[in-house]
This record gives structure tokens, C-alpha cells and sequence, in this order.
């Protein structure tokens, strides 16, 4: 894309109300007929230089699996068993699915943890557990009570075990995403997108903010609470920074008086937040300070965020992945024929990107790598 497609000739990218968002590729651009050619890319270089280093001598974008069109979410590798786990973020639906990469071709299939945790929207892999952000809270179903909170589940057993479900008697709005420090303490992100997908059918008692709850002492703090919806979490390689998105464009308020079945779903207004934000974290580990934006969405908002072992940011928004240099300069776009929601670094040498959302599963092979747990 020359100098970052800064200037195009007699252009119009059209923003209707809803979710059905054309995409950059699909913006009309008349005075210059190269730019059809944009639409079939698979991979858009900004930065050549950059790319080619991400991209390696042979990338490879691979559609995987079909899927049904409710959310996709959490893909989290476990090396020593060489699969994905990974949830569907549907109302009332426990079963959750895992790829199994130990074949000549992945193999897919659904499990159900015991207890079920319901809806599990992030999720990373530490010690033998998986630690699960879990949205879904449900007076009544099948048979049980859920809220939303931090779990853990052991891929071996299948055994769930929760570890945080309320910020003092409050119940939280839907616990989207997670990311551990060095300490073992969990950093995550808490929001009104599973009430008004109907995956939390409790009404709102908190706004909408970030946490750090350590597991050792069971003590949670609040860190963050000037977005509006964060989302994807994720640190650098150093631990010295945490990123954090914020996809309030595709969360429109709502009264929380109102029931859940009639709170609206998911919406869109594209002059909302659709950022992602950098902080620095004190030397104590402990405190955000100096938060800053360092890139607004091309496409939709901003959701799941991973942090490459080089320290190169991936996020997952609309029809696509973004890789961006640290500074939030655009290195390079996937793009997807299904909705981007979530992604997750896989194989031995964590050089496959596995991207999970609305109607598919999909598989990059690159040169870019992710961080080990």
C-alpha cells in the first residue's frame, strides 16, 4: 500500500448504521482502478520493510472451519497436548470446542467442563491451567447458577474451579478478557457487551473498568476505569506495559432497568471509541499510569489483543488482524472472509496464528511468533 494509501483520488467509504460495516477494502475509490485489487488481498502491507521480517518466506492463510454465526471467543494452545481450546459465546450454550493439531488435518470437537463454566470470552495458559474471563452470569440454567468471573480448568481432568464471581457483593457486568503479570496476578477487563448479547442476563451494577485481582490473597483493585467498553488486554513481552482495547463503538448504552431480553443487542456507532491504549505499569507492578492511544481501528473496534515475542501488537477488528509496531504504526493486515474476533499464537514454535469469530475458524503460517507462557 503506497505511504500507508494516505492519499487515494476521489474516494468514499461508507459507514450505515448496524453491524454489516463495509470493510477499508471495500471503500469506493474512483479515480484509481489498482485499489479493486485490495479486495482479494489476503495480507496488505503498510510497512514493507517491517512486513517482510512478520511475513516470512512462504505465508500461508488457510480457512479452517465453518462455523455457526454466534461469537467465537478465548482461544487459548496448550503445547503439551498440542490443541486449542477455544469457546462459543451463545446464550445458554456450555459445550465448548477444541482443535485437536496432532493430525495430518485439525480435528474439531466439543467438550464440557466440570462444572461447565459458562461463556468464556478470554482466556491464557499457565502451569498446567487454563485461566478462563468468563462473561456468561445466568440465574437458571441447566440446573445452575452462574455468574460471571475468573475460572480455572485443567485440560487434563476437565475440572473448573472459580476463583473470583463479585467485586465486593456486586455482580460484574461480563468479564471479557485477561492477561497474567510475573506474579501470577490476573489483569482483566470487565463490560456490558455479554448483557446486551444476552450471555449476562443480570442487570449492570458497575461501570465498566479494569481489575488486578492476585489469586494468592483474593484481594481485587480496580486499575482502569476511563474506557468506556475494554475489551482485549494483553502485556508486553517486559510485563512494562499493558495494552488494552476499547470497543465501545459496537456497545451502545442501555437503562440498566430494562430486561435483558429487551436491552438491544449488539449495535454500532462508529464515532465511539474504537481505540486501542497503551499504559505504563509502576515499577512496584501494581498501578497503570500514562495512558495513551496508540491506534484507532480500521475496521469495527478493536477486539482480542495478542503480544508477539518481538513485542509487535495483534489485534483482531472486523474482518481482519492488524499487526502494529508498539508505537501503533500499522505493519501489516490479515484479512478474513468471516468477523475477527479473537486470536492465539499456536504450534511448537508458537508460528501459527490462529484467528476464531463469527462464522469460521482460520490458520496464518508466518514468520512472526508469539510469547511462550
Amino acid at each position: 500500500m503506497h505511504r500507508y494509501a494516505s492519499v487515494l483520488a476521489e474516494f468514499e467509504r461508507e459507514v450505515p448504521l448496524g453491524l454489516d460495516q463495509p470493510t477499508f477494502s471495500d471503500t469506493k475509490v474512483w479515480g484509481d482502478s489498482s485499489f479493486a485489487s485490495v479486495k482479494n488481498a489476503t495480507f496488505l502491507v503498510w510497512d514493507e520493510q517491517l512486513a517482510a521480517d512478520v511475513l516470512g518466506e512462504a505465508p500461508r492463510y488457510e480457512f479452517i472451519f465453518e462455523l455457526p454465526e454466534p461469537g467465537h471467543e478465548g482461544p487459548v494452545y496448550i503445547e503439551e497436548s498440542n490443541q486449542i481450546f477455544f469457546s462459543r459465546i451463545a446464550r445458554g450454550y456450555l459445550p465448548q470446542l477444541v482443535i485437536d493439531l496432532n493430525g495430518d488435518e485439525p480435528v474439531l470437537t466439543e467438550y464440557m467442563a466440570k462444572p461447565p463454566v459458562y461463556a468464556p470470552s478470554g482466556a491464557r495458559y499457565r502451569d498446567g491451567l487454563i485461566y478462563y474471563a468468563a462473561c456468561g452470569g445466568n440465574e437458571s440454567l441447566d440446573g445452575r447458577t452462574y455468574y460471571s468471573g475468573l475460572y480455572t480448568f485443567d485440560p487434563k481432568t476437565m475440572e473448573s474451579k472459580v476463583l473470583l464471581n463479585n467485586y465486593y457483593g456486586f455482580f460484574f457486568d461480563g468479564i471479557d478478557d485477561l492477561d497474567l503479570d510475573h506474579e501470577g496476578r490476573i489483569w482483566f477487563t470487565d463490560n456490558l457487551l455479554a448483557r446486551n448479547a444476552g450471555s449476562n442476563t443480570r442487570a449492570p451494577q458497575l461501570g465498566a473498568a479494569s481489575y488486578m485481582f492476585d489469586p494468592t490473597t483474593g484481594a481485587v483493585s480496580v486499575v482502569e476505569d476511563t474506557l468506556e467498553a475494554p475489551n482485549g488486554i494483553s502485556f508486553s513481552p517486559d510485563k512494562k506495559i499493558l495494552y488494552i482495547t476499547d470497543s465501545s463503538a459496537g456497545v451502545p448504552m442501555i437503562d440498566p432497568t430494562v430486561p435483558w431480553e429487551q436491552a438491544g443487542g449488539l449495535g454500532w456507532n462508529n464515532t465511539y471509541k474504537r481505540t486501542l491504549y497503551a499504559f505504563d505499569v509502576s515499577e512496584d507492578g501494581l498501578i497503570l499510569k500514562n495512558r495513551r492511544p496508540i491506534f484507532v481501528s480500521m475496521d469495527f473496534a478493536p477486539d482480542g489483543l495478542k503480544v508477539a515475542a518481538n513485542g509487535y501488537l495483534l489485534t483482531a477488528s472486523g474482518h481482519g488482524i492488524d499487526v502494529l509496531h508498539p508505537s501503533g504504526r500499522p505493519i501489516l493486515r490479515v484479512q478474513t472472509e468471516f468477523l475477527a474476533v479473537n486470536i492465539e499464537f499456536a504450534g511448537p514454535d508458537r508460528d501459527e496464528l490462529w484467528i476464531v469469530g463469527h462464522g469460521g475458524v482460520a490458520r496464518v503460517k508466518w514468520g512472526l511468533t508469539g510469547q511462550k507462557p
